[in-house]
């Protein structure tokens, strides 16, 4: 791999990185030579990694404008939800049906969500979405398809983007509801059945998408 090729992929997981954890911004207005000084190098590879972040959809170009970094709009919110039900419901209806091919994972996993449950009753305790944000990917896991969890991967990363945008907004009340529905699914999955698997993640991507199109309709960007 050349040096500008390595660059220009340092410079792409970076900036991606960042407009996921939302340092940088939606609607933020990019400047080539701001991001080439601050990353120690020229304006080629920026502008490349600037290329691929905007097919990948994270950033914008508006003719005569610039770029800004893509906003997340209430239809961005409905298709990443949509995509994750098809998705999603589909793998933990799988897993249900032949069992696990990772059984303890699933089961840590029940036992990180109930350990969460017990936490959140404490006032003092803050939660982090790194604690949270696993239950789904660990489903995907356990399918045991490298090509699909490298396919997850991809719209994991918009997942967390959602998440860390409006994260700090969301309620105890509506946290504490995620971890009885992330608990639903787990239980049904290692009860093996697979329609209330279904079901349960059906219910809970709706539940999510009602409370963050709520979020969406009252946000200020």
């Amino acid at each position: 791999m050349s040096t500008v090729v390595n660059k220009k992929v340092r410079v792409y997981e970076s900036l991606k990185q960042r407009i996921i954890n939302c340092d940088l911004p939606p609607g933020l207005p990019i400047n080539e030579a701001d991001f080439a000084s601050e990353l120690g190098v020229s304006k080629t590879p920026v502008r490349e990694a600037l290329r691929q972040l905007e097919r990948d959809g994270f950033v914008e170009n508006v003719p005569g404008r610039g770029s800004t970094i893509s906003h997340l709009t209430p239809l961005n919110i409905h298709e990443i939800l949509e995509i994750r039900e098809i998705i999603e419901t589909g793998a933990a209806k799988h897993v249900a049906r032949f069992n696990p091919r990772n059984e303890e994972l699933i089961k840590k996993r029940v036992e990180h969500q109930q350990l969460l449950s017990e936490k959140s009753g404490n006032e003092e305790y803050v939660h982090e979405w790194g604690e949270w944000e696993d239950v789904h990917l660990s489903i995907v896991q356990a399918l045991g398809n490298h090509t699909f969890l490298r396919m997850y991967e991809g719209l994991l990363d918009r997942i967390k983007r959602i998440r860390n945008h409006f994260g700090q907004r969301f309620t105890p009340r509506r946290l504490n509801e995620i971890i009885s529905e992330h608990l639903a699914i787990l239980d049904s999955i290692l009860e093996g059945d697979p329609d209330r698997a279904e079901q349960a993640v059906r219910k809970h991507l709706q539940n999510a998408g009602a409370f963050l199109m709520g979020l969406s309709a009252t946000r200020k960007e």
